[in-house]
């Protein structure tokens, strides 16, 4: 711990959620990444994470639900910081929890300046008594446990809630990596709009997700395809509540087109890698890490489209955040992230 009283913390900032690990003690919280406050004064807080997210659909004209990290970027510094505090306060148990830690939080890969300096002003404001900002691709490549101090190109494929990374590492830095602005989110909106055009119905994003989570499939699986739910809306023509059945089947049609231009992306991003490096990652393959990783079958399909070993750990979207956190918690790591360009000391 060095002269940190209670160690390294590693948050992961997300536009889907914010998830803390501590030195010690792993993951310790995960919420979503949304901020209550008042429409016309923002400066009023009145709920962050998971019990701002419960009024998603559900606030009055004079409250507003808003997530400050869109794309992957922070789009509110004042809201971000907020957001890092106060679950920081409740994941550590107290107030102003971060001013005797060592910080170290994501940073997009594909980030632009303007975009990293709004992240550094809210990472500063936390109040964390020593911070930094690194790569969200190599933190997430450290926690998932891929050889990253090796001389050999590693593939590493993160997909978050807004964007996905596919990175090649090597010698604890980035070789080559692309950015692209889809994720898990896209799976949801896609879900609502099948569900609106095929059954007449209207859903919210919260029902949308537990479809996702519950339903849906990259490849379709007989026995999975006939589990079938009672869902709860808005009829698309009379606009009074309605309930329709859904089958695994639908949600697995629902999501293909943004499922395929995802596969198809990071394939053209696989085919784009120098011949040097391919011959380093054909023998071992790819990494598959973050939330979107643990959509059913996602691997499968990989596998099959790119001809590559696709490795995934148990907690996928833990990597990011556990990766930080290993950082923070070394001076070693600290230092070697830094010579490497991929960590920036606040």
């Amino acid at each position: 711990m060095g002269v940190f009283s209670t160690g390294g913390v590693g948050i992961d900032l997300g536009s889907a959620n914010l998830t803390i690990c501590l030195e010690n003690e792993g993951i310790v919280l995960r919420e979503p990444s949304y901020v209550l406050t008042l429409r016309e004064d923002t400066d009023q807080i009145l709920a962050v994470g998971r019990d701002a997210r419960q009024m998603l659909g559900r606030t009055p004209k004079d409250v507003a639900l808003i997530s400050p990290i869109m794309d992957g970027a922070v789009g509110n510094v004042e809201l971000t910081t907020a957001l890092i505090q106060r679950l920081a306060d409740k994941a550590l148990g107290k107030r102003r929890a971060l001013e005797k830690n060592r910080l170290v939080v994501s940073m997009s890969q594909g980030c632009t300046r303007v975009e990293q300096t709004a992240l550094e002003d809210a990472v500063r404001t936390a109040g964390a008594r020593r911070s930094a900002m690194v790569r969200s691709s190599v933190a997430a490549a450290l926690g998932a446990g891929v050889p990253i101090e090796e001389p050999r190109g590693s593939l590493l494929v993160c997909i978050g809630g807004a964007t996905t990374e596919v990175t090649i590492v090597s010698m604890n830095g980035v070789v080559a990596a692309r950015t692209l602005r889809t994720g898990s989110n896209g799976l949801d909106e896609a879900i609502m709009r099948y569900i609106r055009r095929e059954k007449g119905l209207i859903i919210g994003q919260r029902t949308a997700e537990d479809l996702k989570i519950d339903l849906a499939s990259a490849v379709r699986s007989p026995s999975l395809m006939r589990t079938k739910v009672t869902l709860r809306g808005r009829d698309a023509a009379s606009g009074k509540p309605n309930t329709v059945e859904i089958t695994a089947a639908d949600v697995h049609n629902a999501i293909q087109p943004p499922l395929e231009t995802l596969v198809e992306n990071i394939r053209d991003a696989f085919e784009n890698i120098p011949p040097e490096l391919a011959e380093d990652i054909l023998p071992q393959g790819l990494w598959l890490s973050g939330g979107g990783a643990l959509l059913e079958g996602l691997s499968e399909r990989l596998g099959e489209v790119l001809g590559l070993r696709v490795t995934i750990d148990e907690n996928p979207q833990d990597d990011v955040a556990l990766g930080c956190c290993m950082i923070a918690a070394s001076d070693r790591l600290m230092t070697r992230f830094e010579q490497s360009g991929c960590l920036i000391e606040i």
